[in-house]
């Protein structure tokens, strides 16, 4: 006996909603077919796959294992869908695209407007986040398309990266931080730190405020906030005397200056690239490539608008 596309399906919506009634009452299913559905799903892979209390249903070992395939099945048959509608010419169709906080805020505005006037009947689904976390959505095709930072020991086998523009990191403080001036990072060791993005987890060696302690021959920086929210470090930072190592760009939107500082240290702490990224095979779907092709162009724009040159 094979499993089948509904099966996966009908597991995956027990999972999601915590128990066959819940999830028959949302398909608008009888609670003894949707029953029924996983009972066969079980008898096909040998194995209990829900664990199961009066208070609901949690997975077993070999039931979590099922549910990330067949959140994966799943996906690439919906984008396999999509694919084939967009290759018989149909406009139709989704995109799901993986952004970090300052790729958002410089070209996500302009390209959606432009990607929602060119494909007026294609979704764009935009997950935000860091490379750490973004990074391996696009190894598993969670995420076609991702535009997040590169660490320079990241292991990009399999991964096409495309760089858009360099990002620069800066120490930054809540205005009217008693420290504001200060041009060592030596003026900074016995600062409280807030880490944004933990690129650690991945694969890259160390935070941002880690290299750049290291680089400057200190120990080990107190790091007493792991956040990943840029939205949340700059609330952090705005509001205490903790510090952050966050990207300059921020600063092009204007409501940054009322909130963070930019300390003027005087050794620049080291770029990394920001680029699009995707899988190497399969091929990305038309509308995803078109995508990739705005992107591409509004971060030349944006580059030459910072540069304030027309070439």
């Amino acid at each position: 006996m094979t499993m089948t596309l509904q099966q996966l399906r009908d597991f995956l919506a027990v999972v999601n909603h915590g128990g066959v009634r819940a999830a028959a009452r949302e398909l608008g299913v009888s609670q003894a077919g949707l029953t029924k559905s996983v009972a066969r799903l079980e008898q096909t892979t040998q194995s209990e796959l829900f664990l199961r209390t009066s208070r609901g249903v949690t997975l077993t070992e070999v039931g979590e294992q099922l549910f990330h395939h067949a959140v994966a099945i799943l996906r690439e048959c919906e984008r396999a869908e999509s694919k084939l509608l967009q290759l018989r010419g149909s406009e139709a169709g989704k995109v799901e695209l993986g952004i970090s906080p300052v790729a958002s805020l410089n070209l996500l505005p302009a390209v959606t407007a432009e990607f929602r006037r060119r494909y007026p009947l294609a979704q764009l689904s935009v997950t935000p986040g860091f490379s750490h976390s973004l990074i391996p959505m696009v190894r598993s095709g969670h995420l076609e398309l991702s535009v997040s930072s590169i660490p320079d020991d990241f292991d990009t086998t399999g991964l096409v990266t495309i760089p858009l523009f360099p990002t620069e990191p800066v120490v930054v403080g809540r205005k009217g931080h008693p420290l504001a001036h200060s041009r060592s990072v030596m003026d900074l060791v016995d600062s409280d730190w807030v880490e944004t993005g933990m690129t650690d987890r991945f694969g890259a060696s160390g935070s941002s405020v880690g290299t750049m302690f290291a680089e400057a021959g200190l120990g080990k920086p107190k790091i007493s906030v792991i956040c990943d929210s840029l939205s949340d470090t700059i609330l952090l930072v705005s509001r205490s005397d903790m510090l952050s190592v966050l990207p300059a760009a921020i600063f092009t939107q204007k409501f940054m200056h009322t909130e963070l500082a930019m300390f003027p240290i005087a050794t620049p702490l080291k770029t990394f690239p920001t680029a699009v990224i995707h899988r190497a095979s399969p091929p990305l779907s038309p509308l995803a490539t078109s995508l990739m092709g705005m992107l591409v162009s509004y971060a030349k724009i944006r580059t030459k608008v910072l540069h304030g040159t027309n070439s």
